[in-house]
């Protein structure tokens, strides 16, 4: 296969202040160093503006979409960049209603179309399709006030999170009926609608991830891994795994994606089993990079560079990716603290300050 560079300007990776970002920007440094690279977080000290191999800058928030995309487009044509990834759910969402319109400029975004994306930004959205569907979920109530809590049976605990929450964000285990109504007022105030679910029992070892790429609703690649520990241990950022092969899990979340799709791009199904053999249970889509996409490319499938090649209409990426790739190999990894030098900031001169 070609290089990188040779199919494309440069790709601007966002959110490399986080896992999902700083894993694609490294396998993609890994996967060609001559690649153009730029870094974009909108934390100045975000550690991967300062990964060797990139050049680094600051974006605005994306909570202002239209300031945000102007941004974007201002960094991509200063740094001839033609693809961009972005590395989190606020940005996919201020990206996704223009993908069509860049791609015309022959700007690259890899996301799906708007309402497609909301499956994996909404949670109460994406249980009523699987439900509708079919498809196995932990019974869930979606409450629109106090008193639609006397309708919960599902017992307890029982598990209440926001319906857009990031990770273990809101996410609380009241123990009674009463804990219930007073958990769900406070998470409702603070994170906005918000759902009560079965509590299904397990610890990070039971979570496991399908992560996806897609090419307009076609499945390009697959893989699986599953949670060791997290941050916190009841459930959170992801500090350790490992790669998994299993083909009922692997389907069942394949199931809900289609069911929710057509996608486009990057998209990761969360799925609870408590026990093996016992039926896997729907968390969430992330969609964007999976936390742990990096394991991935230290097992030998590095799935930034088939995002690029994909994006750059690689011939040679093919028609039909999961015949020809090779299996990726059994991988743990655990994430660890770096240590990194950055440049101190440059003073105005005396002029400029007066």
């Amino acid at each position: 296969m070609r290089a990188l560079h040779q199919l494309s300007r440069g790709v601007l990776v966002t959110g490399v202040g986080a896992p999902p970002g700083l894993g694609t920007l490294r396998s993609l440094i890994q996967a060609d160093p001559g690649l153009n690279l730029v870094a974009a977080d909108l934390n100045a000290l975000a550690g991967g503006l300062y990964e060797p191999g990139a050049r680094g800058i600051t974006l605005p928030a994306a909570a202002d979409a239209e300031g945000y995309r102007s941004a974007v487009r201002a960094a991509m044509q200063a740094y001839d960049c033609d693809i961009i990834i972005p590395g989190s759910e606020a940005e996919a969402k201020a990206l996704a209603p223009v993908a069509p319109a860049w791609k015309k400029d022959g700007l690259r975004v890899p996301l799906p179309a708007p309402d497609v994306l909301e499956f994996g930004l909404d949670k109460g959205k994406l249980l009523d399709r699987v439900r509708a569907c079919g498809l196995p979920h932990p019974q869930t109530l979606q409450p629109q006030t106090a008193a639609d809590l006397d309708g919960w049976s599902g017992g307890f605990p029982c598990v209440v999170k926001p319906r857009t929450s990031r990770g273990a964000r809101g996410v609380s285990y009241p123990e009674s009926a009463e804990e219930l109504a007073e958990i769900w007022a406070e998470t409702h105030r603070d994170h906005g609608p918000s759902l009560v679910q079965q509590f299904i029992p397990g610890g990070a070892e039971t979570v496991y991830t399908i992560g996806s790429l897609w090419r307009q609703g076609e499945l390009i690649v697959s893989t699986l891994h599953r949670k060791l520990q997290t941050n916190p241990p009841s459930g959170g950022v992801a500090i350790a795994g490992e790669t998994v092969e299993d083909d009922a899990l692997m389907q069942a979340g394949l199931d809900i994606l289609r069911a929710s799709g057509p996608w486009h791009g990057l998209a990761a199904v969360e799925l609870k089993r408590p026990a093996p053999g016992a039926p896997p249970y729907l968390l969430e889509i992330n969609p964007r990079m999976w936390g742990f996409g990096y394991l991935m490319t230290l097992a030998g499938l590095n799935i930034p560079d088939l995002l690029v090649r994909m994006c750059a209409d690689d011939p040679e990426l093919g028609n039909h990716i999961p015949d020809r790739i090779p299996p990726y190999s059994p991988t743990r990894m655990t994430r660890t603290w770096m240590d990194v030098e950055i440049p101190m900031p440059v003073e105005n001169d005396k002029e400029d300050q007066a």
